[in-house]
C-alpha cells in the first residue's frame, strides 16, 4: 500500500489527472478541478491501479525506477494473493516483494522530499539490513557468474592462437543475440573482456548535462537505452537487472537512432485529408 500511495503521490505531484482511470469522465473532471460538473462524490474516483502506476512512473523516471516492470507485478502479485485469498504467504516470496518495494520507495521519497527516517521509523534498521542482505547477495552471485564464465572462456579457446581467437570472436559476436537489434548495444564483457551485448528498452529523452551526443550538448531529442540485460556469446556470462551496476556497466546509453519513429506524433499536425486523426503516420 505505501508504494502505490507513493507511486500515484509522485505522479499527482507532476498532476492528478496522471493517477485516475483515463476512460472515467467523472474521475477526470474531480482531478482537473471540475468536480462540481462530475455528477459523483470524490469518494468515488477510480485511481490506477498499483502495476499501471508503476509503470507510469518507470516511463517518467527510467534512471530510479529499474526494477523490471514484470518483475515488479509478479512479485507484488504473489506476495498479495496468497494473504488475500487464502490468509497464508511464502516468507521468502514476502521477503522480496518487501525488497522489491524499498527500490521503489527510496527513489521516491527523494524525489518527493520526504524525511526517510520519518517515513520508516522504527522499520528504518530493517529497512537498511534487508537492502544490505540483498546487495550481498547480488554481489556473491556476481563473482560466482564471473568465476564460472571465465573458467569456460579458457577451456574454450585457451588452446586456439591469437589470430584464431580473432576469427572465432568475430564470428560469434557479429550480431547481437537480443531480438530488436535497436533494442541492444555492444559492450565489453567483464568476464572474459570480448564483445557482448546489452540489451533493455528505449526512451525518447532530450538531452542535458548528463546526456550528450559526441561530447556536446544538444537540445534535440535522443533516443536512450536503458539496459536491463547483459549477455556474452563468447563466454556465456548472463547478467540482469541490478547485477549490470554491481557489474560496473552502464545503466543508459544515449544511442545516434533517429528518435523521430519512437516519439508520439501530434494528431492535430496530420489532421488533413491525407491522415486520419488517430493514425500514426511511423507505423508504416
Amino acid at each position: 500500500m505505501a508504494t502505490e500511495h507513493l507511486l500515484k503521490a509522485y505522479l499527482s505531484s507532476l498532476h492528478p489527472a496522471l493517477i485516475v482511470d483515463a476512460n472515467d469522465l467523472p474521475s477526470l473532471l474531480h482531478a482537473t478541478a471540475n468536480g462540481d460538473r462530475a455528477g459523483v462524490p470524490v469518494t468515488r474516483i477510480k485511481t490506477l491501479g498499483v502495476v499501471a502506476a508503476y509503470k507510469r512512473c518507470r516511463t517518467l523516471l527510467p534512471r530510479e525506477l529499474t526494477v523490471d516492470e514484470k518483475a515488479f507485478a509478479s512479485e507484488l502479485a504473489n506476495a498479495r494473493n496468497g494473504v488475500a485469498h487464502v490468509g497464508m504467504h511464502d516468507a521468502a516470496e514476502a521477503q522480496q516483494a518487501v525488497v522489491t518495494c524499498f527500490r521503489v520507495i527510496d527513489p521516491l521519497l527523494t524525489l518527493l522530499q520526504a524525511d526517510v527516517q520519518d517515513f520508516w521509523g522504527t522499520y528504518r534498521a530493517l529497512h537498511d539490513q534487508l537492502n544490505e542482505k540483498r546487495a550481498d547477495a547480488i554481489q556473491l552471485d556476481l563473482t560466482v557468474k564471473l568465476t564460472k564464465s571465465r573458467s569456460l572462456f579458457a577451456s574454450r579457446y585457451g588452446s586456439l592462437t591469437e589470430a584464431e581467437q580473432l576469427v572465432v570472436f568475430e564470428a560469434i559476436t557479429m550480431g547481437s543475440p537480443f531480438s530488436g537489434r535497436d533494442t541492444s548495444a555492444r559492450q565489453d564483457c567483464p568476464a572474459c573482456g570480448k564483445t557482448g551485448w546489452l540489451s533493455g528498452w528505449l526512451n525518447v529523452e532530450w538531452a542535458n548535462a548528463e546526456g550528450q551526443i559526441d561530447g556536446e550538448d544538444s537540445d534535440d531529442p535522443v533516443l536512450v537505452l536503458h539496459p536491463g540485460l547483459f549477455a556474452c556469446p563468447i563466454c556465456g556470462l548472463t547478467l540482469e537487472d541490478d547485477e549490470l551496476e554491481h557489474a560496473d556497466l552502464p545503466l543508459e546509453i544515449v544511442t545516434q537512432h533517429d528518435p523521430t519513429p519512437y516519439m508520439e506524433p501530434d494528431p492535430d499536425f496530420y489532421h488533413d485529408d491525407n491522415f486520419e486523426y488517430d493514425r500514426n503516420p511511423y507505423s508504416e
